[in-house]
């Protein structure tokens, strides 16, 4: 059945639609040992979400290094991009969502070139695609999720955003939206909200409860 109305579906990338959690591991070992960064691979995965640079600062790391860290952590994650693997329905579900003619758009702080390189091995499709475009300076989620809604026309209330960390839920709830919690993602600890999905095809008939 076909939506009547406008409807926007803003999802992440990691932990949404792939599990990357293998390749970001080897890429962030690597590059921790090479540049003697203390914080492991535990203490950056709570900060997935956030754009790499961000996750620097959190750490408090040298922004001279910034650039060459990010250079040998891209390059590394480049090579094992073998190691990223879709979640089961993805792709038949977003392609029955579109159909249906839903908006489906991706927010994601993974960075422009490898976000494309992912996108185009699994061959998926988005009206939308948003990546931090600025280096030192990324704009947040919220900031893209607005826009989307001032693009589109739509009211708030007809925009949803899908991700599986807190800072997921934060961003929506920033930008006034509702959320969806993925709950097969990356964060293991329990996320108070409305609406979630335990697999990603779940998502068809939650909508129905969600709009």
């Amino acid at each position: 059945m076909l939506i009547s109305k406008k409807k926007i579906i803003l999802l992440d990338l990691d932990g949404v639609l792939i599990n990357s959690l293998k390749n970001m591991r080897i890429s962030w070992n690597n590059t921790r040992k090479k540049f003697n960064i203390k914080h492991t691979f535990n203490d950056y995965k709570k900060l997935i979400g956030l754009p790499f640079y961000s996750i620097l600062r959190k750490f408090d790391l040298n922004s001279e290094d910034y650039s060459k860290i990010k250079k040998n952590y891209d390059s590394i994650s480049n090579k094992k991009l073998a190691l990223i693997k879709i979640y089961p329905n993805v792709k038949d579900t977003l392609n029955d969502l579109i159909k249906k003619k839903y908006t489906i758009g991706l927010i994601t702080s993974k960075d422009k070139k490898r976000t494309k390189k992912i996108i185009d091995k699994f061959k998926l499709k988005f009206k939308y695609v948003y990546s931090p475009n600025n280096q030192i300076k990324p704009n947040p989620k919220q900031d893209k999720i607005l826009k989307i809604v001032k693009l589109e026309k739509i009211k708030k209330k007809d925009c949803i955003y899908i991700g599986d960390m807190s800072l997921d839920k934060k961003f929506a709830k920033n930008a006034g939206i509702k959320f969806i919690h993925a709950v097969y993602g990356y964060e293991k600890k329990k996320i108070n909200t409305k609406f979630k999905i335990k697999k990603f095809r779940d998502l068809k008939i939650l909508l129905e409860h969600v709009f």
